[in-house]
């Protein structure tokens, strides 16, 4: 995909994915249609922001979802733009976002748990457990298809980076090419793998997701991912 534009998707109407680039790797933000004129924005890039086409929204209201505690870089952009935005996150996210002094002791960051945040039809949010961020994931599930919207668990990058370090990087960590889980997941994202690997197991053989916008790399799309994800799940963790 084209960097630093947004784009739509087979089957999901109301998805925007938009790509931008954090040195050298390729970033996701995703943006949700609630309503004419509410949406979600998940882990939104700075560099997206002057091109997001719902912008003009009449009555804009705006939900920015930070997927675990790494990803608020580009938040402040998009708050300055739209100052009443509303901020969520995990509640273990949110303890580590006010430890690293992230934002105003003045700002409101709705805990997910409980925030009963509005969602599409046939959304949902999931609190994948073993993350030492506290990760959160988005899953659409109807009769005809399955998406999920991952944080930093699974990576997609179609080719191995042009830069050398990057490149280098991705070698020895197994995080290119192709839809994989780095060692660094293994090692540093997760702090209970084996918590981990058997919630996603199950939700992998429950959801049967079709569809995979991970926060770095490629979307994936096939009939067959929900296999592919289980063998990744067996063979990684």
């Amino acid at each position: 995909m084209k960097r630093n534009t947004w784009h739509t998707i087979d089957h999901y109407s109301e998805v925007l994915v938009g790509q931008y680039v954090v040195p050298n790797f390729v970033s996701n933000s995703v943006s949700l249609k609630v309503s004419e004129n509410e949406y979600i924005l998940y882990s939104p890039g700075k560099s997206l922001l002057e091109v997001w086409p719902h912008q003009d929204a009449k009555d804009l209201k705006l939900h920015i979802i930070m997927p675990n505690a790494y990803h608020f870089m580009g938040v402040e952009a998009w708050r300055e733009r739209f100052p009443n935005a509303q901020l969520y996150a995990s509640e273990l996210a949110i303890s580590q976002l006010n430890d690293k002094k992230a934002f105003s002791e003045f700002d409101t960051i709705h805990k997910l748990e409980t925030a009963n945040l509005l969602l599409p039809p046939d959304y949902q949010i999931l609190f994948p457990p073993g993350h030492r961020a506290g990760d959160v994931w988005l899953r659409k599930l109807n009769a005809d298809c399955s998406l999920w919207i991952s944080c930093d668990s699974f990576l997609n990058y179609d080719r191995l980076s042009n830069q050398p370090i990057a490149r280098l990087m991705q070698k020895v960590l197994g995080a290119a090419p192709g839809l994989k889980m780095s060692q660094v997941v293994k090692w540093f994202i997760l702090k209970d793998r084996k918590a981990f690997k058997r919630w996603a197991l199950n939700q992998a053989r429950m959801d049967r997701p079709k569809t995979l916008i991970p926060s770095h790399g490629e979307l994936s799309q096939s009939d067959g991912l929900f296999e592919d994800i289980i063998e990744l799940l067996e063979t990684r963790l």
